[in-house]
């Protein structure tokens, strides 16, 4: 009869005057959050879902390569790909 059963956990926090609100310490626990990492809000089918962000600093290591990691190349050549996205120049 039935195929799969879907358990969800809800959780309720305060929304503050600056507009914070703490995530849980489960969630945070689930998606290894740790204080001054960044978090993605994203919209979808008019719920917001809450994701880690993963830079390239934490991707370093990842793939195999004999070339070097350069974050301030990085940094530039991702600057420089908005530029040319968003026609914005400096």
């Amino acid at each position: 009869m039935f195929d799969k059963i879907i358990l969800m956990i809800q959780y309720i926090t305060t929304l503050t005057q600056k507009g914070q609100a703490t995530i849980p310490a489960p969630i945070r626990k689930k998606l290894g959050l740790k204080s001054g990492e960044k978090i993605m809000f994203e919209e979808k089918n008019n719920q917001i879902l809450i994701k880690k962000v993963i830079g390239l600093s934490q991707l370093q290591g990842s793939l195999k390569s004999k070339i070097k990691f350069d974050d301030q190349k990085a940094d530039k050549a991702i600057g420089e790909m908005i530029a040319r996205e968003y026609g914005q120049t400096g």
